[in-house]
């Protein structure tokens, strides 16, 4: 039996990974339980699983975290922000297998993270991240040309950048293809969970970002490609289902099964170039690298309150953006003084979300 710690198992990743272990209860079983501050669904969770261990982060502080993975065989990471960073370390450094379905961890920490994977396996949820995984079983990473990252575009894909800047929130929330938690599907109808995920899998896969290639590919059914050095690509396709990468990432191909993909009913697949003006935060994928390590920090932690803001009516859509980039140039030269640690982190973290709060509060964008 293979002992499955969740790392946020109240959110839509943690729910469904409780449904992947329900179809393997032969196989998996739930360890330790942590949510953010859900103490009623946890509860019930709780009662149904039985964990070792239970915690509440708004209660009992990040090293619940830590504790939550001790004696585990495998972490599902499904946090928001950089809380877990502490736990995933202790992971690596004990042969604790993760499994991230958290941008934030190896946005802000690639360089500690990555050397650290070795003793453990770092397995990517993601479904762009674990399709390019599977189209590169039994090539390897050596002949690889290029990653095309699919997206499906948001909501607001066809909109024009007038309308853009008077979105509202309920609309950015109709995600069309994907069922997912607020903020995330806010990064998605800015793009920037591409900006977020360029940067993953510059890490994963250790590829330089430019020769990472962002594609608008709208039926979410090809979830990313691999384009290798004889001019051949390999694409992964499925109907959007996270239960699958979930799945592949606890068991490789265990019992559960999406619903397979009817080629005789799918007309059309279309790839189109990802319009960097119209959404300028898929860019940031590719310019952070001209800022030290920390700007990344300092660039998630802006976006954490710039889409907070805008699901509070504060900030508009295209607002997003402007205090994204004002935040990361502020703290630009104190970055680049400054050595990457879990310590420094978690300063910039706090000290960049302060500062794009008091643009908002300060600024009409």
């Amino acid at each position: 039996m293979k002992k499955v710690a969740i790392l946020g198992s109240t959110g839509s990743i943690g729910t469904q990974t409780l449904d992947i272990i329900r179809a393997n209860s032969d196989k998996l079983k739930v360890h330790s339980l942590v949510a953010y501050s859900n103490v009623e669904k946890l509860t019930h969770q709780a009662q149904e699983f039985l964990p070792r261990f239970c915690g509440v982060i708004e209660r009992d502080g990040e090293e619940c975290l830590v504790e939550a993975v001790k004696g585990a065989d495998i972490a599902v990471v499904a946090t928001r922000g950089i809380v877990a960073l502490q736990s995933v370390l202790y992971c690596l450094e004990h042969g604790i297998d993760v499994a991230l379905a958290n941008k934030e961890t190896l946005v802000c920490a690639g360089e500690l993270i990555m050397p650290r994977v070795g003793k453990a396996r770092l397995l990517p949820v993601d479904s762009e991240h674990c399709a390019i995984s599977q189209c590169l079983l039994g090539r390897g990473d050596s002949s690889v040309n290029k990653i095309l990252l699919t997206a499906s575009g948001g909501p607001f894909w066809n909109n024009d950048e007038k309308t853009l800047g008077t979105v509202t929130a309920k609309q950015a929330l109709a995600h069309p293809n994907w069922n997912m938690g607020a903020k995330i599907t806010v990064d998605s109808a800015t793009m920037m969970n591409k900006a977020l995920e360029v940067i993953e899998a510059s890490f994963l896969f250790s590829v330089p970002v430019n020769k990472i290639q962002v594609v608008v590919h709208r039926q979410s059914i090809v979830h990313s490609m691999v384009e290798f050095d004889d001019g051949s690509v390999i694409a992964q396709l499925a109907n959007p289902d996270m239960r699958l990468p979930i799945q592949i990432a606890l068991l490789g191909h265990g019992n559960y099964k999406c619903q397979s993909v009817d080629f005789t009913k799918l007309l059309t697949l279309t790839f189109e170039q990802c319009n960097f003006n119209k959404f300028p935060c898929a860019q940031l994928g590719y310019e952070i690298f001209k800022y030290s390590p920390l700007s990344r920090t300092v660039m998630n932690a802006a976006n954490d309150i710039a889409v907070e803001s805008f699901l509070h009516g504060k900030l508009s859509f295209s607002g997003i953006y402007n205090i994204i980039i004002k935040t990361v140039e502020r703290f630009a030269g104190d970055a680049s003084e400054s050595e990457l640690s879990v310590e420094t982190i978690k300063y910039f973290d706090k000290a960049a979300k302060a500062y794009a709060a008091e643009l908002i509060n300060g600024v009409i964008c």
